[in-house]
């Protein structure tokens, strides 16, 4: 009987799923206009990062966004719970310098995030 029921479970859970999985695997078609003529192409041999064509001059970030930098300091934070955690794991002596330096990163991390 518990079995029937998993089996039902997964296979609703999968049939409420896949659309979306399907939508996800497609790429989004192109417009018409931006279609180009079949075949190999120059341009369509680079290989590596290319910069768009349709790059515009660089424009300079919003000041609420320059002033934030809160990438870093979230790094930190992170980086310290998760040493924190280990250190809470690894147990006895070396557990315990791990767990207090980890709680010291995310604290400065924090502490220049509230800045």
């Amino acid at each position: 009987m518990n079995r029937t029921i998993i089996s039902l479970a997964a296979v609703a859970a999968l049939a409420v799923t896949s659309p979306a999985i399907a939508r996800a695997q497609n790429p989004a078609p192109a417009p018409a206009s931006s279609r180009s003529a079949a075949g190999p192409t120059v341009s369509n041999s680079a290989v590596g990062v290319r910069r768009p064509a349709t790059a515009t001059a660089t424009t300079s970030a919003p000041a609420a966004e320059a002033r934030l930098g809160a990438g870093r300091n979230v790094a930190l934070m992170v980086v310290g719970g998760a040493a924190l955690i280990i250190g809470a794991v690894i147990g006895g002596a070396p557990g315990v310098i791990i767990a207090v330096i980890g709680a010291a990163v995310g604290l400065y991390g924090l502490y220049n995030f509230v800045q």
